[in-house]
């Protein structure tokens, strides 16, 4: 899947109307997957906008969750020499 680069400016009015052209072809590949792994069309578009929401929900909380650091699971798997007492 390749969503286009932004061709506007963000003050563009048409800016919004590209984006959703730039990602309309990947969410019809999405729920054409989904049709062929029988899952219904309706419904898939149903989950999308519930993934949508909960991702949007998510995003008011913390809108860069990159800029938090990253635990890596492995540090929670064995014990540090200083945890050993």
């Amino acid at each position: 899947m390749t969503v286009e680069a932004a061709k506007f400016p963000v003050s563009h009015p048409d800016r919004q109307l590209t984006c959703q052209e730039a990602v309309e072809r990947d969410l019809l590949e999405i729920i054409d997957k989904a049709n062929m792994h029988g899952w219904g069309t309706v419904e898939t578009m149903d989950a999308i906008e519930d993934v949508l929401r909960n991702i949007r929900l998510a995003y008011s909380e913390d809108p860069d969750p990159a800029e938090e650091p990253i635990l890596d699971a492995r540090l929670f798997l064995h014990p540090h020499p200083t945890d050993e007492g």
